[in-house]
């Protein structure tokens, strides 16, 4: 207990700071009131009843009539998918008004393993940016079926949760292993239950009697709803629903059908999950989130509620999500609600951003060179490509193709179609469904434990010329390649091998985009501002001639992630991800 504190609440001990003419925005309440801020040692101590909005302290500060909110949370998020370290990453959304944030190195995790989840959270220890950090619990996410870097046992996860700064166990994405109560996963959260600590869901599409064993094993959150059904069902479950705006999964349109018109809602929070650091730079962050919120009929204070005092409470931190004796000093100053313009952001009553612009820059942690170089593959070659039939007399087969649906931003399951055997290969070029032309996708394990590699065909991923490759494939990011023509692939897959990972384009035997990202194959060592051009050339390019279309990253990144329905590949094969089992390309040939 500050005794210190106590004193300055009562009057009896000058203020710090006093953050003078401001309009509250009270989210205990729900009321909009002018007032004053008092701070101690980066403690809100005094907030002024309503119409007085003087306070004499140390330092003033004139508020000019903004709206005072608490800090912005976001519950969910990978720091890894912006492609920015944590320093980096905390540059950028800082301005924008965060200032704690939930995030899942299990991007990281799954290429280094323990190493990689230590990195980043000694690297966010030292930032201003407010970070907790939760133990992946599905490394690999989903192990029957895909192997990865790393191996996150429950022996594992059960001392990551001994660590200083892991506060629960992050997305709990093999909801198929909880529901039927797989032991891994088992072990996991019973791990986690005798630790205390806060369990996060991912549930895409659960509903019934399953989302009902889901809850009962203990994940009591989840991002994935993409209906306004399926939103409804969790809430009335008591499901945290954490409406999702990211860069690849923009959900707010349909999820806020289920809430607007109900009044406040104790169980909504806001997160972003996946967003790219041009992103990030554009458009901003959770202040973004909660914009498109108010945008879809929400409130103005009840979205700032969502990202704030809601998320705190689901965090169980009663230290911040307010503006309000007692509580951290987290304060954010915006022009206008509807916009979320921010031009101030106090951390523990530091002003760190002031008209918009960060003034004080986050300390990096440079990461051991072994980081910089995680590709670990030999020479690829035409031949590692084709596509075989065992039959020698056939002349054509019935084939399993991953079809992508632009409408939910996903591949939403198997196709069946037949195509020509020729010299004992498949002969994906004589298609002709309504898709476009089928893609070819690879899969490598880049991660030097074995020499898996898994062959596939895609339908609606927009690849009309040359090959994409990248070591973002989500959740193991192996080395993955995409594309049409069977020699460019091949030179995308040596050229990203050679280079350290990143993404890569190539089109009649020529380079014709490269995004470098040397960290893990995951990450650039950039400062956001000069990267963020770096992704939009990219996506520019692909775009241009290549894979037309909204999305093409996601595209790239999607096909490889078997926790999400309903069709996918990974380095040990095609997976029917609602059944959890590997399935063959070929089902009968003629």
């Amino acid at each position: 207990m500050n005794r210190k504190l106590i004193a300055a609440a009562r009057g009896d001990h000058p203020l710090d700071l006093a953050i003078n003419n401001i309009r509250l925005v009270n989210v205990f309440t729900g009321e909009i009131y002018p007032a004053a801020i008092g701070i101690v040692d980066g403690t809100v101590v005094h907030v002024t009843a309503p119409g007085e909005t003087e306070l004499e302290a140390v330092q003033t500060i004139d508020g000019q009539g903004k709206f005072a909110v608490p800090g912005l949370i976001d519950t969910h998020l990978h720091i890894e998918s912006s492609m920015l370290t944590p320093a980096h990453y905390a540059e950028a959304v800082l301005p924008h008004g965060t200032t704690l944030i939930v995030t899942d190195p299990h991007e990281i995790g799954n290429v280094l393993g323990e190493e990689g989840v230590r990195y980043m959270v000694e690297a966010s220890k030292v930032l201003d940016l407010r970070v907790m950090t939760l133990a992946p619990s599905c490394v690999p996410s989903a192990p029957s079926v895909e192997t990865a870097g790393a191996d996150f046992t429950p022996e594992v996860i059960e001392r990551m949760l001994t660590w200083d700064g892991i506060d629960g166990v992050a997305e709990v994405m093999n909801y198929h292993g909880v529901i039927h109560e797989d032991p891994r996963m088992m072990g996991i959260l019973e791990a986690n239950e005798r630790a205390g600590k806060i369990p996060q869901g991912h549930a895409p599409t659960v509903v019934g009697r399953e989302l009902s064993a889901y809850l009962v094993a203990g994940p009591d959150s989840d991002h994935e709803c993409r209906t306004m059904e399926e939103a409804i069902a969790k809430l009335r479950a008591g499901m945290i629903v954490d409406i999702r705006e990211s860069s690849f999964s923009l959900n707010m349109a349909e999820v806020a059908k289920a809430i607007v018109g109900k009044g406040y809602l104790p169980n909504v929070t806001l997160c972003t999950d996946d967003v790219l650091a041009s992103d990030l730079v554009e458009r901003g962050h959770i202040n973004h989130v909660v914009v498109r919120a108010i945008e879809e009929g929400i409130p103005a204070v009840d979205a700032i509620r969502y990202a704030t005092l809601n998320a705190a409470n689901r965090l169980n931190r009663k230290d911040v999500g307010a503006i309000a004796p007692g509580r951290l000093a987290d304060i954010v100053l915006v022009d206008a609600l509807e916009t979320m313009n921010v031009s101030d952001v106090f951390i523990g009553g530091e002003n760190i951003v002031k008209e918009g612009k960060l003034i004080k820059r986050q300390q990096h942690v440079q990461p051991p060179q072994e980081y910089l170089q995680t590709v670990h593959l030999p020479e690829i070659h035409a031949e590692d490509l084709r596509l075989e039939v065992e039959d020698a007399n056939a002349t054509e087969a019935r084939v399993r193709v991953i079809e992508y649906d632009f409408a939910p931003g996903l591949p939403t399951g198997f196709i069946e179609t037949v195509l020509p055997v020729k010299d004992g290969q498949l002969v994906p070029e004589a298609y002709e469904g309504h898709k476009g032309p089928l893609n070819r996708v690879a899969v490598w394990h880049r991660h030097g434990l074995n020499n898996n590699k898994a062959l596939g065909l895609l339908a609606g991923f927009g690849i009309i010329e040359g090959a994409v490759a990248t070591t973002v494939a989500h959740d193991s990011h192996h080395l993955a390649v995409l594309g049409v023509h069977t020699d460019d692939m091949v030179m995308a897959a040596n050229e990203l091998r050679k280079r350290h990972g990143g993404m890569i384009a190539v089109k009649n035997g020529e380079v014709v985009a490269f995004l470098p990202l040397p960290l893990a194959g995951l990450m650039s060592l950039e400062e956001a501002d000069t990267f963020a051009p770096k992704i939009k050339e990219f996506i520019d390019t692909i775009q241009g001639g290549m894979m037309p279309g909204k999305n093409p990253i996601h595209r790239m990144i999607v096909a490889t992630l078997p926790v999400i329905p309903a069709a996918k590949i990974t380095d040990l094969g095609l997976v029917d991800v609602n059944k959890q089992e590997l399935v063959p390309l070929i089902i009968e040939t003629k």
